[in-house]
């Protein structure tokens, strides 16, 4: 009896198949079903429809993709993903890339996950991590669906299907994280901004002065992963490193040793993206009337989703080679005298 139950309730996972990657299941309408979007948006990379990909973490979940598709053209998926690493990220767009090879955009949300100096770079967050969904065999996924988890996604996925549970995110990974704008409190952001003590006083240091053989010496691993994805990408490709921007609070400063990390790390994407013939580095990690506007924040990474949809206009302008008028962003360019990131080992799989 027992093991007849058992058979009943793997019958039922791989039927409805809660995270669309078997050959053989029921024709249902699938959508990014698990919390983790680590295991939710494999099927949303393999899908054909999307030829335009946004990737990074939460500080780029916000860029709508139906407003990237009437800007820059395409149909774009967000798959950008919580506390993602530079190396998570890379995979889940190397799984896009294995069925979309000539992707018409791919946007790179880049913050500080990139330019983490040192050893203090890491593959992957605590979360959970698939590598079985990120192969190409659909297979071996069989092996991995016999377990609690999946067996509530796939009631999940069955009752979004059949219209009983509103959605998590869209059929191309967005979804509005955030509370409603009706809950938004000032005085609450300004707190998860500034911390209880509130604003503080700029100091008036003078900028740490850095050596060019110390800048040279620093090395940034996740920016390997960086250069992979440009090398990969046809000439066709735009590719967009969107710098995102955090509250003026949280940029490092450029007398401290993290803003000359940050500064040298800055160059050497610019090395590695606007070098290419439709490459572009649009800066928001800047002072700026946005992120010196505590307004445009619920804490010091997430900006509004007013801010978020004034982004995606501001990267088309950058993309087309609009200068700011408002000095919201900043174009950056390859320096000819900076040295583009090694491309060091292939990534591990």
């Amino acid at each position: 009896m027992a093991a007849a139950a058992a058979a009943a309730i793997y019958a039922f996972i791989v039927l409805v198949d809660p995270y669309g990657a078997l050959p053989f299941s029921l024709p249902l309408a699938r959508v990014p079903a698990d919390q983790n979007q680590r295991y939710s948006y494999p099927m949303v990379a393999r899908d054909p429809r999307y030829d335009s990909l946004v990737i990074g973490t939460s500080t780029a979940r916000l860029l709508r993709p139906d407003r990237l598709d009437a800007r820059l053209g395409g149909q774009f998926a967000n798959l950008a993903m919580n506390s993602a690493r530079a190396y998570e990220q890379y995979l889940i767009a190397d799984l896009f890339l294995r069925r979309q090879p000539a992707p018409r955009t791919v946007i790179v949300g880049v913050d500080h996950e990139w330019c983490l100096a040192g050893d203090a770079f890491t593959l992957f967050s605590d979360r959970p991590f698939p590598p079985w969904m990120y192969d190409d065999d659909p297979y071996n996924d069989l092996l991995h669906l016999f377990n609690a988890r999946s067996l509530e996604i796939a009631v999940n996925q069955l009752g979004m299907a059949l219209g009983l549970i509103a959605p998590r995110y869209g059929p191309d990974g967005y979804a509005n994280f955030l509370p409603p704008d009706t809950e938004y409190d000032l005085a609450r952001a300004q707190e998860n901004i500034y911390g209880p003590r509130g604003p503080r006083p700029p100091t008036a240091a003078a900028p740490l002065e850095v050596d060019a053989a110390t800048r040279q010496s620093w090395t940034f691993p996740a920016l390997d992963f960086l250069g992979q994805l440009a090398r990969r990408l046809p000439d066709e490709t735009v590719l967009v490193a969107v710098l995102v921007p955090y509250h003026v609070a949280r940029q490092p400063g450029a007398d401290t040793l993290d803003g000359q990390q940050w500064r040298e790390c800055r160059r050497r994407i610019a090395g590695i993206v606007a070098s290419r013939p439709r490459g572009h580095v649009v800066d928001f990690m800047v002072p700026s009337p946005i992120t010196t506007d505590d307004r445009n924040y619920w804490d010091a990474l997430h900006y509004t989703t007013a801010i978020a949809d004034s982004l995606v206009d501001r990267i088309a302008d950058g993309v087309a080679g609009r200068e700011s008028a408002d000095g919201t962003y900043v174009l950056r360019t390859a320096d000819a005298g900076d040295a583009v990131a090694p491309a060091g080992p292939a990534p591990p799989r």
